[in-house]
């Protein structure tokens, strides 16, 4: 039997997922290029490496049991996809479960821009 082996891109969001659900900001960042974009599905962007470390920093403190289900990823020359099923208690709004994708560009071996595309859903309908 042919074991699956994973491309550069893949093991890259795998290591970002993981280093997200550890809340390990030193960890996600260390995924990330020199200059990156984070685009959040309102179309409101982060851009740079203490933008981004800073949108972390807050997510991980309103969710402090935030966790991603990666549920799929592929990637390949530059890019990645992975879909995912969040779920968290917000410190003030309760519990938020959330699917979508995130979609990646990825320059020497690094996330340089994230869009993601996740919609927030009533809870058990992901």
């Amino acid at each position: 039997m042919e074991e699956n082996q994973l491309t550069r891109e893949e093991e890259l969001i795998q290591r970002y997922f993981d280093a997200f659900n550890r809340h390990d900001l030193e960890g996600v960042m260390a995924c990330f290029h020199d200059e990156p974009v984070l685009v959040a599905p309102n179309g409101k962007r982060c851009t740079g490496r203490a933008e981004v470390r800073r949108s972390y920093e807050s997510e991980f403190a309103e969710f402090p049991d935030g966790f991603c289900d990666l549920r799929l990823c592929t990637g390949n020359s530059g890019h990645g996809v992975a879909e995912s099923f969040f779920h968290g208690t917000h410190l003030q709004r309760g519990k938020v479960e959330a699917i979508g994708a995130e979609v990646m560009e990825i320059v020497d071996g690094k996330i340089k821009e994230i869009r993601d595309y996740h919609q927030a859903v009533p809870a058990k309908a992901a």
